[in-house]
């Protein structure tokens, strides 16, 4: 049996046509699994500072996750840590550059979520203010938060947020930003 050129041209526009059906194929699932079954989380946080006693601040941190996603995410690591600033840190920072200005540990990192919760979610479209109130006995001038939480239970890669605040000032905004009077993040020492 002999092939003629029209039957060869016949087969190799089906394989053209079905490369093509193919790839289509593979691009929509591919933009599926990224955009709409994986969540997409903004994170970021606000911090407000007040004064309890002489050198005494209660400190309420807000912890602002927004779901740009298409699926609910549950957040079952919310971790939190604080350091605050020394004179001697303060000092060396100015004389050499790249050390470590926060080297106090106020509050070691910790998961904040509470057991009987078992986590936080965000659904789709929402932004979620989640927050947590710490007391603070002399943190220095500055305050260092860092925060963070994994897209997956268990995962090895953590999505983190680090900012720093001024304590004992008129305001608590993140030291950079300017806070809007009424913004959520921004806080006031009273």
């Amino acid at each position: 049996m002999t092939v003629g050129c029209s039957d060869l041209k016949c087969w190799i526009e089906l394989l053209g046509r079905a490369s093509e059906i193919a790839g289509l194929l593979a691009a929509g699932w591919w933009f599926l699994y990224t955009t709409q079954f994986k969540p997409r989380i903004q994170f970021d946080l606000g911090c407000e500072i007040k004064r309890l006693g002489a050198d005494t601040y209660l400190i309420e941190v807000l912890f602002m996750c927004e779901n740009k996603g298409f699926v609910e995410h549950r957040i079952y690591d919310l971790s939190l840590s604080v350091h605050g600033t020394t004179a001697d840190s303060i000092d060396k920072a100015r004389t050499e550059p790249g050390s470590h200005i926060f080297s106090r540990q106020l509050f070691p990192k910790t998961t904040i979520v509470p057991q009987k919760y078992g986590w936080y979610f965000v659904r789709p479209g929402v932004r979620q203010l989640i927050t947590h109130q710490l007391v603070l006995e002399s943190p220095g001038p500055f305050i260092e938060v860092t925060a963070g939480f994994t897209y997956r239970k268990r995962s090895a890669w953590p999505h983190t947020a680090r900012r720093v605040f001024a304590v004992g000032t008129s305001g608590s905004a993140p030291v950079g930003t300017h806070a809007a009077p009424g913004d959520p993040i921004a806080g006031v020492v009273s």
